[in-house]
């Protein structure tokens, strides 16, 4: 993997988990009214099209470098590597969520023993921590990923066919619990295998990007434009199915702007500082937004106006700075918990300098008059 692609890589994780931050923030609800206000539309245009559209990119990213990885290393290794990065983290973050909670309220948050599977690592069900169902899913689909490899080498399209009719009519049940998961990490693992290329995107990103910007745009507005038909009503496979390409087109979007960030060293540059603490970002980010509606008035996150709408198009900035506060501390007070909770990577001392150091407001001299 070249210089470039790593750091295309990692500019994208970094856009994809900020905007993921977007689809668990308040005021919570998918649905719009008759007529809804310049805040709804906001919200409504910010979570629904750049915030569920962010995840699909997430997932080819892991395929591709389960592909790459296991080129190195064999399936035992590569597996043990996903259980440290993926099963660990889950089990940590999840068993935490459950700590506090039991703190905060000893005499109703006790679980059964029963759904200790479920809130820990995910066992039929959402965990504890409900966006950690992406590392659940991953996971699975690294258990998968020497069958779906061969399944691409042999008959590639019957396989993306296969995957595709699971992800628009939720096939494999309570296995996925997001069912479109596995397409994505599928053609992850095509790109990393050199399958297919991806190089007309890259080399055309630009246009590219313009392309599935307008895609996602026109999708995402067809609920307005006809309204009761069978390709919005939400349960339909038809649905589904735009659902997926509006994602498709969000995962094209996402890497065509990440590469043109990175063309640009200069904007790259705090992205790629920030990628190492974005891991912890993502995981946290659930607890983060609930502890600070724990300390918000009822009335406040209710509220709605002007104010309102830039809490809201700033809340990944607002995590982002709660994150990294937290993982600073976890690093001066328990750095071996901050080990568990990072997948055992935590950043390096001189990746944190570095971080902190460009996140320092620059210092200004005053002028002197010469005279």
């Amino acid at each position: 993997m070249n210089k470039t692609t790593s750091q295309t890589i990692a500019v994208a994780r970094v856009l994809c988990i900020a905007c993921v931050i977007y689809v668990h923030v308040p005021p919570y609800g998918t649905a719009l009214t008759a007529k809804p206000d310049v805040h709804d539309l906001i919200v409504w245009f910010v979570r629904e099209v750049v915030g569920r559209s962010s995840v699909p990119l997430l997932s080819i990213i892991s395929g591709f470098l389960a592909a790459r990885l296991s080129q190195e290393r064999s399936f035992q290794r590569t597996l043990g590597r996903k259980t440290m990065t993926l099963l660990v983290p889950l089990l940590a973050w999840n068993a935490m969520a459950l700590a506090k909670d039991i703190t905060f309220a000893p005499t109703t948050a006790i679980p059964h023993a029963s759904d200790l599977p479920r809130l820990l690592l995910g066992f039929d069900g959402y965990p504890r921590v409900i966006p950690l169902y992406f590392l659940r899913d991953v996971f699975l689909c690294s258990l998968l990923a020497t069958a779906l490899r061969v399944g691409l080498r042999l008959a590639p399209w019957m396989l993306m066919a296969a995957l595709l009719a699971n992800a628009v009519m939720d096939l494999d049940g309570r296995i996925f619990l997001s069912s479109a998961i596995p397409l994505f990490y599928a053609i992850g693992l095509g790109l990393g295998d050199r399958q297919w290329s991806a190089r007309a995107i890259e080399d055309y990103r630009r246009p590219c990007l313009a392309i599935a910007v307008t895609a996602l745009v026109l999708i995402a507005t067809l609920p307005f434009i006809a309204p009761g038909s069978m390709i919005v009503d939400e349960g339909t496979p038809l649905a589904a199915f735009r659902l997926i390409v509006q994602r498709a087109a969000g995962a094209v979007a996402f890497w065509c702007l990440a590469a043109e960030i990175v063309r640009r060293g200069e904007h790259a540059r705090p992205l790629l500082l920030l990628e190492p603490a974005i891991f912890f970002v993502f995981c946290s980010h659930p607890l983060i937004i609930g502890l600070i509606r724990r300390l918000l008035a009822p009335e406040a996150e209710a509220a709605q106006g002007p104010m309102t709408t830039a809490a809201f198009l700033a809340s990944p900035l607002i995590v982002i700075a709660a994150g990294l506060a937290a993982l600073l501390a976890l690093r001066l007070g328990a750095p071996g918990l901050l080990r568990l909770l990072t997948a055992g990577k935590p950043p390096r001392d001189d990746q944190l300098r570095a971080l902190l150091h460009a996140l320092r407001p620059a210092r200004t001299t005053k002028a002197t008059d010469p005279g």
